[in-house]
């Protein structure tokens, strides 16, 4: 492991205790969506015997389902939010079912295409409230859409050409790798600055 995977690994810890340290952030599981995150990472850095990289596929249907219901219940039990969570977790199964490969390219996609729908859809929701009178940076989901919007769009960027040029660019490839790291990292400090906020 480099430097930047034991970064990222600290950063995943931290926002683990703050979501356990802090009672308010218990009610919406984040504790939950970390500790699982960390459970997967630490089964592929270990190379568990019966581990697969089609495990970040199963983690990607989790993080769909959990988001999908944090932003349903922020957004006001939002049908729309419901209705896009439903339709990419079955794309998402189906997907990994008719896929050739131990990690369906397809699903992570759909999850970071789900990922920048929510995302854009609070900000949207939330600028567009006539009624809202505090700041908008005072609100926690606008660092988590922040720092999901941020991780899905450079995650398309990364994926495609991670299967395109491995065997053709090893030196491209393993930029975009180092590059993705140091987004992942910058996402979660920006998630934490969310787990911070008292709204």
């Amino acid at each position: 492991m480099n430097f930047l995977d034991y970064l990222y690994y600290v950063i995943i810890v931290i926002c683990f205790i703050v979501s356990i340290g802090f009672r308010n952030l218990w009610k919406q599981f984040f504790w939950l969506y970390f500790g699982i995150t960390i459970l997967v990472e630490l089964m592929v850095t270990f190379k568990v015997d019966f581990i697969t990289t089609r495990i970040y596929n199963y983690l990607d249907l989790f993080c769909i389902c959990y988001f999908g219901y944090l932003y349903f219940k922020e957004i006001d039990h939002s049908k729309t939010i419901k209705l896009i969570t439903i339709i990419s977790c079955l794309g998402g199964i189906f997907f990994i079912l008719i896929s050739n490969t131990n990690y369906s390219i397809i699903t992570g996609f759909l999850y970071s295409i789900f990922l920048i729908f929510i995302s854009l859809f609070w900000f949207y929701m939330k600028i567009s409230n006539k009624n809202r009178e505090d700041n908008i940076l005072h609100f926690g989901f606008f660092w988590f859409s922040s720092s999901l919007l941020l991780w899905a769009v450079f995650y398309i960027f990364r994926m495609f050409p991670m299967y395109i040029f491995v065997k053709t660019d090893i030196e491209f490839s393993y930029m975009l790798k180092i590059t993705f790291q140091i987004i992942t990292v910058i996402s979660y400090f920006i998630f934490v600055k969310g787990l911070l906020c008292k709204k």
